[in-house]
């Protein structure tokens, strides 16, 4: 594996995590972020902000007073808090990042949140092999007081792609609910782009389409894809069913803009001891997929989804 500090796009100093197989790239300028992800010798899967476009300016959600920093999203892969509240989740994170070298990969620590005294940041490991990584995000309650907090991992990917959730099919208890679907205000239920399965939820994202759209599910089965032209990214990680999960319930949830699709896979909502830390685990791999995917077909996303597995 080799590590090594580079000038990236123009988000200035970043470090980039190669195996030769596949590389990923994250800032420490600013952040962190994974701005890059992808093969060696291929496109980067997720979407850059390059234009700055996307950013909440100081105010009611960055109360750091008008002359503070906004919040930019920059673009690649994110970590917030939940509950979303302001000054915790919306946090201007426009701060030169600590890393550090481990043996399998490389930690990126920001630093300590000034309205909470929450620390945030995640390690990426790396095997030798691998088309795939892990990213372990943590966050530390530096205060003197117990905190409820919980962790959203957020992967902005490029336009023009396919979203699949899993439904949760187990049926055992007829007695009980299963699923749960949840909308955001701005949401049209009847949005075309939507197809609902009794197996599979799929999203398609159209570029330059100003509607916006945003759900959530339990996801129990723990995966998220995203299918786009000749590549897929999965996420995997750990649903927890008897855990507090925020947002009615949701540990996964797929937003759209014009220029990107967002897949969000949040952890349960802990209280956290002074001094102490919480992480929430994502595997993140990629695929050379060169067929699409019928967003319709629940057979042919099954059968296109376990040849990934």
């Amino acid at each position: 594996m080799e590590i090594k500090e580079i000038e990236f796009e123009n988000y200035g100093k970043c470090v980039r995590i190669t195996n030769g197989i596949i590389s990923a790239v994250v800032t420490i300028g600013v952040g962190p972020r994974i701005i890059s992800f992808g093969y060696c010798d291929g496109e980067n899967l997720l979407y850059n902000d390059l234009e700055r476009k996307y950013s909440v300016p100081a105010g009611k959600d960055v109360p750091f007073g008008e002359n503070s920093s906004a919040f930019y999203y920059y673009g690649g892969h994110r970590l917030w808090l939940n509950p979303r509240r302001p000054g915790q989740s919306i946090y201007p994170d426009n701060s030169p990042v600590v890393y550090s070298v481990l043996p399998d990969g490389v930690s990126f620590q920001a630093p300590k949140q000034k309205t909470t005294d929450l620390q945030a940041g995640f390690e990426i490991i790396m095997g030798e092999d691998a088309s795939d990584i892990m990213v372990v995000h943590t966050v530390k309650n530096c205060s003197k007081e117990p905190q409820a907090c919980g962790l959203w991992a957020i992967t902005m990917v490029r336009p023009d792609g396919v979203a699949i959730l899993p439904q949760n099919t187990d049926g055992s208890d007829l007695g009980h609910p299963n699923r749960s679907v949840v909308f955001w205000p701005e949401t049209n239920i009847r949005d075309g782009r939507v197809f609902f399965g009794n197996r599979f939820i799929t999203i398609r994202h159209e570029a330059g389409n100003e509607t916006p759209f945003k759900m959530g599910i339990n996801n129990v089965p723990g995966w998220m894809a995203y299918v786009r032209h000749d590549f897929t990214i999965m996420k995997r990680y750990v649903h927890t069913p008897q855990a507090v999960y925020p947002d009615f319930g949701c540990s996964s949830e797929v937003r759209l803009r014009s220029d990107f699709a967002e897949l969000q896979s949040l952890s349960p909502v802990y209280r956290i001891e002074p001094n102490a830390r919480i992480k929430h685990v994502e595997n993140l791999s990629i695929f050379h997929t060169p067929n699409s995917v019928d967003p319709t077909d629940e057979d042919g996303i099954a059968k296109y989804v376990e040849n990934l597995k």
